[in-house]
């Protein structure tokens, strides 16, 4: 069949004629050629519409391959033919076909060097399986618009009914992750506003999206997670917190930069202001926001360590002791072994603790800075210590300063267990809007409502185990557990 011949007819006007020659060849309309490509795939890269009808009408099958798995409608992609596109999944093409690469339409759509949003507005009306995972990388259509930086795509996939925000690839990355290692900004900005994407997840080396974004010196993407409630204290695979890798930095760069705060921190540290972007002034920052400068890696560092200039090292310390693990405003002075870390101040000195809070190792002993050793003659395994801070709690009263401690672990998981408070929505809406993108306060405020309206005989810490139980949030619990007096 000469498709020359026919497109002339078409274009003449002679559609009777052009239509018969096809319909002459209908026995081998679905002939191809050695790369498996068909009289229709060749049809759609001509974006010739009438053609493409006529094949179709006479017999032409939608779904055949060529020898790289690819349909008729992954050239129509490919070739950015939005009006064939159209046609062809009027006309029953498979919109969840896959090549041999791995690729659907979707992907090749979302993932084109050139964003092309109509397409994939077309492909999701159908009935697309949007979350469809790549063979070869695991990769859905959303992993593949973030990152392309197709900030248009993302928000057209983020609003589809079915979509999954936080699916991992074969390296454990979720679409946020892979936004942040691309430095797609507008897109990083655009996820965060989503309630469902989730900032906790650790790809295959234990990062979060927010350690991603200090790993990559984007002090930008990290001030907007740190709004958004991310664990400033999350640590990767070696152990490293985000204070880790600041320090290690020649310099942040940035789309929006807090600048106020930098300048404060340079005023602080005693460095000119052209050094607002410098390492040591963002970790300066980022204990402002209560990273942990005495947390200790997988080699026993912690990020004061790794400062060789012992003036700013000394200044850090000065500006940035560490704070009490218990009531989460006095300076840790006790230090607890054999771990070796600061957690509680003078005044909580006395509390009764069998696992340090910071890395829920058994207690040996214990002292402030210069004192004696207090040594601990009997130390229970993990398992039994948890089980009695269990039985504890049933008869436990619950303090004000336990809430906090239960925010601080409860993340964007804070709504579910108000539900099992039984605060009503409407309130817990409130609670939301009035304290937008801060987690913590989200939380303290919606236990802060129970604590104080709640039945009396209610307010025990075995009410809101239950309450944490149910929904799920065991760093919440344990916290609780590990708080017993």
């Amino acid at each position: 069949m000469d498709l020359t011949e026919i497109i002339e007819k078409i274009e003449a006007g002679d559609m009777d004629g052009a239509k018969n020659m096809v319909e002459q060849y209908s026995g081998s309309i679905n002939q191809s050629d050695s790369n498996g490509k068909t009289y229709l795939m060749t049809a759609v890269e001509l974006g010739n519409t009438h053609l493409i009808n006529f094949l179709i009408d006479a017999g032409a099958d939608l779904d055949m391959r060529d020898r790289s798995g690819s349909t008729a409608l992954h050239y129509a992609v490919i070739g950015f033919q939005l009006q064939v596109v159209t046609i062809l999944l009027s006309r029953g093409s498979d919109e969840n076909a896959m090549n041999e690469k791995g690729w659907t339409p979707l992907h090749l759509a979302a993932g084109k060097g050139k964003e092309w949003k109509d397409v994939v507005a077309a492909l999701l009306q159908t009935n697309v399986k949007v979350n469809q995972r790549n063979s070869f990388f695991g990769s859905t259509p959303l992993h593949w618009a973030c990152s392309w930086g197709h900030t248009d795509t993302v928000r057209l996939l983020l609003n589809h009914k079915g979509i999954d925000a936080n699916v991992l690839d074969i390296d454990g990355n979720t679409p946020l992750h892979v936004a942040v290692r691309e430095q797609c900004y507008d897109v990083v900005t655009l996820m965060l506003s989503q309630d469902s994407v989730e900032l906790e997840i650790k790809n295959r080396a234990n990062r979060t999206p927010f350690l991603q974004a200090v790993s990559q010196s984007n002090l930008g993407m990290m001030h907007k997670m740190i709004a958004r409630g991310a664990n400033i204290n999350a640590v990767d695979g070696e152990g490293n917190s985000c204070l880790h890798f600041a320090v290690n930095k020649d310099a942040f760069h940035s789309e929006s930069a807090p600048r106020e705060i930098l300048d404060e921190c340079c005023t602080e540290l005693n460095l000119k202001k052209e050094e607002w972007y410098s390492g040591v002034v963002v970790a300066r920052y980022l204990a402002n926001h209560g990273a942990d400068l005495y947390h200790k890696n997988n080699n026993n560092n912690t990020p004061l360590d790794l400062i060789k200039d012992p003036n700013l090292k000394q200044k850090l310390q000065t500006f940035s002791p560490p704070q009490c693990l218990w009531c989460g405003h006095g300076e840790a002075t006790t230090k607890f072994h054999p771990c070796g870390h600061f957690i509680t101040c003078e005044e909580c000195s006395t509390t009764s603790l069998k696992l340090c809070l910071r890395c829920l190792k058994p207690i040996t002993s214990r002292g402030g800075i210069g004192s004696a050793m207090c040594e601990d003659k009997h130390v229970q395994t993990d398992s039994q210590l948890l089980e009695t801070a269990s039985q504890q709690l049933e008869s436990r009263k619950l303090e004000e300063r336990d809430l906090l401690l239960v925010a601080r672990q409860l993340g964007s998981n804070w709504w579910h267990a108000g539900i099992f408070l039984d605060i009503k929505t409407s309130e817990l809406d409130i609670i939301k809007r009035d304290n937008r993108n801060d987690t913590i306060e989200q939380s303290y405020q919606m236990l802060y409502k129970w604590f104080t309206s709640c039945d009396p005989k209610k307010r025990t810490a075995e009410t809101i185990k239950a309450a944490l139980e149910e929904a799920q949030c065991f760093n919440a619990l344990q916290c609780l557990s590990l708080g017993i007096k």
